[in-house]
Protein backbone atom coordinates (compact mmCIF):
# COMPACT_ATOMS: atom_id res chain seq x y z
CA UNK A 1 0.00 0.00 0.00
CA UNK A 2 1.58 3.29 -1.12
CA UNK A 3 0.74 6.64 0.40
CA UNK A 4 0.09 9.65 -1.80
CA UNK A 5 -2.01 12.79 -1.87
CA UNK A 6 -4.98 13.51 -4.11
CA UNK A 7 -6.00 17.04 -5.05
CA UNK A 8 -8.81 18.17 -7.33
CA UNK A 9 -11.03 21.12 -8.15
CA UNK A 10 -14.73 20.30 -7.78
CA UNK A 11 -17.75 22.33 -8.82
CA UNK A 12 -21.39 21.50 -8.08
CA UNK A 13 -24.65 23.48 -8.18
CA UNK A 14 -26.86 23.24 -5.08
CA UNK A 15 -24.61 20.71 -3.31
CA UNK A 16 -26.38 18.78 -0.55
CA UNK A 17 -24.49 16.10 1.38
CA UNK A 18 -27.47 14.31 2.91
CA UNK A 19 -25.56 12.31 5.51
CA UNK A 20 -22.47 12.60 7.64
CA UNK A 21 -19.61 10.42 6.42
CA UNK A 22 -15.90 9.95 7.01
CA UNK A 23 -12.78 8.97 5.08
CA UNK A 24 -9.84 6.99 6.39
CA UNK A 25 -7.60 9.94 5.58
CA UNK A 26 -7.07 13.63 6.26
CA UNK A 27 -8.88 16.17 4.13
CA UNK A 28 -8.46 19.87 3.45
CA UNK A 29 -11.28 21.58 1.55
CA UNK A 30 -10.78 25.18 0.43
CA UNK A 31 -14.06 26.92 -0.49
CA UNK A 32 -13.59 29.13 -3.55
CA UNK A 33 -17.29 29.86 -4.02
CA UNK A 34 -20.39 28.88 -2.07
CA UNK A 35 -22.65 29.73 0.86
CA UNK A 36 -24.10 27.29 3.37
CA UNK A 37 -22.91 25.23 6.31
CA UNK A 38 -20.16 22.74 7.13
CA UNK A 39 -20.47 20.26 9.99
CA UNK A 40 -17.50 18.44 11.53
CA UNK A 41 -18.41 16.06 14.31
CA UNK A 42 -20.80 17.90 16.60
CA UNK A 43 -19.77 21.37 15.43
CA UNK A 44 -21.37 23.34 12.59
CA UNK A 45 -19.86 26.36 10.84
CA UNK A 46 -20.97 28.96 8.31
CA UNK A 47 -19.56 28.24 4.85
CA UNK A 48 -18.51 31.05 2.52
CA UNK A 49 -15.69 31.95 0.16
CA UNK A 50 -12.39 31.51 2.00
CA UNK A 51 -13.65 28.88 4.46
CA UNK A 52 -11.19 26.01 4.88
CA UNK A 53 -12.21 22.69 6.39
CA UNK A 54 -9.31 20.90 8.11
CA UNK A 55 -10.23 17.30 8.79
CA UNK A 56 -7.88 15.20 10.83
CA UNK A 57 -7.81 11.49 10.13
CA UNK A 58 -11.33 10.00 9.78
CA UNK A 59 -13.36 12.90 11.20
CA UNK A 60 -17.07 12.60 10.50
CA UNK A 61 -18.43 15.52 8.47
CA UNK A 62 -20.84 16.86 5.86
CA UNK A 63 -21.45 20.07 3.88
CA UNK A 64 -24.59 21.76 2.52
CA UNK A 65 -24.93 24.86 0.35
CA UNK A 66 -27.87 27.22 0.07
CA UNK A 67 -30.36 26.78 -2.77
CA UNK A 68 -29.28 28.08 -6.18
CA UNK A 69 -25.68 28.36 -4.98
CA UNK A 70 -22.62 27.14 -6.87
CA UNK A 71 -20.20 25.19 -4.66
CA UNK A 72 -16.65 25.42 -6.02
CA UNK A 73 -13.81 24.08 -3.90
CA UNK A 74 -10.34 22.58 -3.95
CA UNK A 75 -10.22 19.23 -2.12
CA UNK A 76 -7.02 17.57 -0.87
CA UNK A 77 -7.01 14.07 0.66
CA UNK A 78 -4.04 12.25 2.13
CA UNK A 79 -3.18 9.89 4.99
CA UNK A 80 -1.93 11.57 8.16
CA UNK A 81 1.06 9.22 8.06
CA UNK A 82 2.08 10.71 4.71
CA UNK A 83 2.60 14.22 6.06
CA UNK A 84 4.06 12.77 9.25
CA UNK A 85 6.75 11.18 7.11
CA UNK A 86 7.31 14.45 5.22
CA UNK A 87 7.61 16.42 8.46
CA UNK A 88 10.94 17.15 10.14
CA UNK A 89 11.99 18.10 13.65
CA UNK A 90 12.08 21.71 12.48
CA UNK A 91 8.90 21.64 10.39
CA UNK A 92 5.84 19.72 11.61
CA UNK A 93 3.30 19.82 8.78
CA UNK A 94 0.59 18.37 11.05
CA UNK A 95 0.31 21.47 13.25
CA UNK A 96 -2.22 23.14 10.97
CA UNK A 97 -4.87 20.64 12.09
CA UNK A 98 -4.70 22.13 15.58
CA UNK A 99 -6.32 25.24 14.03
CA UNK A 100 -9.32 23.27 12.75
CA UNK A 101 -11.77 22.13 12.00
CA UNK A 102 -12.80 25.29 10.11
CA UNK A 103 -10.87 28.50 9.51
CA UNK A 104 -11.44 31.55 7.32
CA UNK A 105 -8.78 32.93 4.96
CA UNK A 106 -8.49 36.53 3.83
CA UNK A 107 -8.74 37.24 0.09
CA UNK A 108 -4.96 37.56 -0.10
CA UNK A 109 -4.42 34.24 1.69
CA UNK A 110 -7.07 32.50 -0.40
CA UNK A 111 -5.51 33.75 -3.66
CA UNK A 112 -2.15 32.28 -2.64
CA UNK A 113 -3.62 28.94 -1.53
CA UNK A 114 -5.63 28.65 -4.77
CA UNK A 115 -2.48 29.37 -6.81
CA UNK A 116 -0.61 26.60 -5.01
CA UNK A 117 -3.54 24.20 -5.40
CA UNK A 118 -3.56 24.71 -9.16
CA UNK A 119 0.19 24.23 -9.21
CA UNK A 120 -0.19 20.95 -7.31
CA UNK A 121 -2.81 19.74 -9.80
CA UNK A 122 -0.82 20.69 -12.89
CA UNK A 123 1.78 18.56 -14.61
CA UNK A 124 1.97 15.45 -16.71
CA UNK A 125 3.73 12.12 -16.46
CA UNK A 126 7.14 13.33 -17.51
CA UNK A 127 10.35 13.15 -15.52
CA UNK A 128 10.12 15.15 -12.31
CA UNK A 129 6.46 16.11 -12.66
CA UNK A 130 5.42 14.00 -9.67
CA UNK A 131 7.99 15.70 -7.45
CA UNK A 132 6.92 19.14 -8.68
CA UNK A 133 3.34 18.36 -7.69
CA UNK A 134 4.49 17.04 -4.34
CA UNK A 135 6.53 20.18 -3.81
CA UNK A 136 3.49 22.38 -4.46
CA UNK A 137 1.43 20.26 -2.06
CA UNK A 138 4.07 20.68 0.64
CA UNK A 139 4.08 24.44 -0.07
CA UNK A 140 0.33 24.54 0.67
CA UNK A 141 0.86 22.87 4.04
CA UNK A 142 3.82 25.10 4.90
CA UNK A 143 1.84 28.23 3.96
CA UNK A 144 -1.17 27.23 6.08
CA UNK A 145 1.11 26.35 8.99
CA UNK A 146 2.92 29.70 8.75
CA UNK A 147 -0.47 31.42 8.94
CA UNK A 148 -1.46 29.34 11.99
CA UNK A 149 -2.34 31.47 14.98
CA UNK A 150 -3.17 34.46 12.78
CA UNK A 151 -5.96 32.78 10.81
CA UNK A 152 -9.52 33.71 11.70
CA UNK A 153 -11.79 30.93 12.91
CA UNK A 154 -14.89 30.20 10.84
CA UNK A 155 -18.17 31.46 12.30
CA UNK A 156 -20.32 28.92 14.18
CA UNK A 157 -23.62 28.14 12.47
CA UNK A 158 -26.72 28.14 14.67
CA UNK A 159 -30.26 26.86 14.21
CA UNK A 160 -32.82 25.43 16.60
CA UNK A 161 -32.21 21.82 15.54
CA UNK A 162 -28.42 22.14 15.28
CA UNK A 163 -28.19 23.61 18.78
CA UNK A 164 -30.49 20.87 20.14
CA UNK A 165 -28.62 17.98 18.49
CA UNK A 166 -25.03 19.20 19.11
CA UNK A 167 -24.82 18.05 22.76
CA UNK A 168 -26.39 14.70 21.79
CA UNK A 169 -23.68 14.15 19.16
CA UNK A 170 -21.01 15.11 21.69
CA UNK A 171 -22.43 12.65 24.19
CA UNK A 172 -22.48 9.79 21.68
CA UNK A 173 -18.92 10.52 20.57
CA UNK A 174 -17.67 10.63 24.17
CA UNK A 175 -19.41 7.40 25.22
CA UNK A 176 -19.21 5.41 21.96
CA UNK A 177 -16.92 2.84 23.55
CA UNK A 178 -19.48 2.12 26.25
CA UNK A 179 -22.66 0.03 26.13
CA UNK A 180 -24.98 2.98 25.41
CA UNK A 181 -28.41 2.51 23.84
CA UNK A 182 -31.24 4.62 22.49
CA UNK A 183 -32.86 4.39 25.93
CA UNK A 184 -29.63 5.60 27.59
CA UNK A 185 -29.41 8.66 25.33
CA UNK A 186 -33.12 9.53 25.59
CA UNK A 187 -32.94 9.36 29.38
CA UNK A 188 -29.77 11.48 29.48
CA UNK A 189 -31.47 14.30 27.53
CA UNK A 190 -34.98 13.99 28.98
CA UNK A 191 -36.54 13.36 25.59
CA UNK A 192 -38.75 10.62 24.19
CA UNK A 193 -37.05 8.05 21.96
CA UNK A 194 -39.40 8.91 19.11
CA UNK A 195 -38.61 12.62 19.19
CA UNK A 196 -34.90 11.94 19.69
CA UNK A 197 -34.78 9.77 16.56
CA UNK A 198 -36.79 12.35 14.60
CA UNK A 199 -34.71 15.44 15.33
CA UNK A 200 -31.40 13.57 15.06
CA UNK A 201 -32.25 12.11 11.65
CA UNK A 202 -33.67 15.41 10.40
CA UNK A 203 -30.57 17.35 11.46
CA UNK A 204 -27.74 14.92 10.66
CA UNK A 205 -29.19 12.67 7.95
CA UNK A 206 -28.19 9.67 10.06
CA UNK A 207 -30.06 7.53 12.53
CA UNK A 208 -28.78 7.40 16.10
CA UNK A 209 -27.45 3.86 15.63
CA UNK A 210 -25.75 4.76 12.34
CA UNK A 211 -23.95 7.67 13.99
CA UNK A 212 -22.93 5.50 16.95
CA UNK A 213 -21.53 2.80 14.63
CA UNK A 214 -19.62 5.43 12.62
CA UNK A 215 -18.00 6.75 15.81
CA UNK A 216 -17.06 3.21 16.85
CA UNK A 217 -15.55 2.44 13.45
CA UNK A 218 -13.46 5.61 13.58
CA UNK A 219 -12.13 4.48 16.97
CA UNK A 220 -11.51 0.96 15.69
CA UNK A 221 -9.47 2.26 12.74
CA UNK A 222 -7.29 4.30 15.08
CA UNK A 223 -6.76 1.32 17.40
CA UNK A 224 -5.85 -0.98 14.50
CA UNK A 225 -3.31 1.56 13.26
CA UNK A 226 -1.83 1.56 16.77
CA UNK A 227 -1.23 -2.19 16.48
CA UNK A 228 -4.19 -3.50 18.49
CA UNK A 229 -5.51 -6.95 17.57
CA UNK A 230 -8.80 -7.16 15.70
CA UNK A 231 -10.67 -8.41 18.75
CA UNK A 232 -9.14 -5.84 21.11
CA UNK A 233 -9.83 -2.98 18.67
CA UNK A 234 -13.45 -4.03 18.29
CA UNK A 235 -14.03 -4.38 22.02
CA UNK A 236 -12.36 -1.09 22.93
CA UNK A 237 -14.28 0.70 20.17
CA UNK A 238 -17.57 -0.47 21.68
CA UNK A 239 -18.51 -3.56 19.64
CA UNK A 240 -19.70 -6.33 21.95
CA UNK A 241 -19.56 -9.09 19.32
CA UNK A 242 -16.38 -9.74 17.33
CA UNK A 243 -18.19 -11.28 14.35
CA UNK A 244 -20.53 -8.28 14.15
CA UNK A 245 -17.54 -5.95 14.32
CA UNK A 246 -15.77 -7.73 11.45
CA UNK A 247 -18.90 -7.75 9.26
CA UNK A 248 -19.67 -4.09 9.95
CA UNK A 249 -16.07 -2.97 9.42
CA UNK A 250 -15.82 -4.77 6.07
CA UNK A 251 -19.18 -3.43 4.88
CA UNK A 252 -18.27 0.19 5.61
CA UNK A 253 -14.51 0.24 5.03
CA UNK A 254 -14.41 -2.19 2.10
CA UNK A 255 -11.79 -4.44 3.72
CA UNK A 256 -11.74 -6.67 6.78
CA UNK A 257 -10.16 -5.22 9.94
CA UNK A 258 -7.42 -7.87 9.69
CA UNK A 259 -6.53 -6.80 6.15
CA UNK A 260 -6.75 -3.13 7.10
CA UNK A 261 -4.25 -3.69 9.90
CA UNK A 262 -1.92 -5.73 7.69
CA UNK A 263 -1.97 -3.14 4.88
CA UNK A 264 -1.20 -0.38 7.34
CA UNK A 265 1.81 -2.24 8.71
CA UNK A 266 3.11 -2.77 5.18
CA UNK A 267 2.80 0.85 4.12
CA UNK A 268 5.49 2.49 2.01
CA UNK A 269 5.69 6.29 2.06
CA UNK A 270 6.26 8.07 -1.24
Amino acid sequence: MRYFFDIELNEDPAWQMEQFHFHDACEITVVLEGKGEISVGSRTFTMKRGTVMLLNNAEIHRSKVDENTLYRRCVMKFPLEYISELSTEQTDLRKVFDEGPCILLTEEQLTEVERLCRKAMAGGTGYGEDLRRQGAFIEILIYLNLMAGDIQKAEPFHSKNVDRVTPIMEYISKHAGENITLDTIAKEFFITKQHLCYIFKKTTGLGINQYLIAQRLIRACALLRQGKSVQAAGEEAGFRNNSHFIRTFKKVMGVSPGKYSAEYKGTIFV
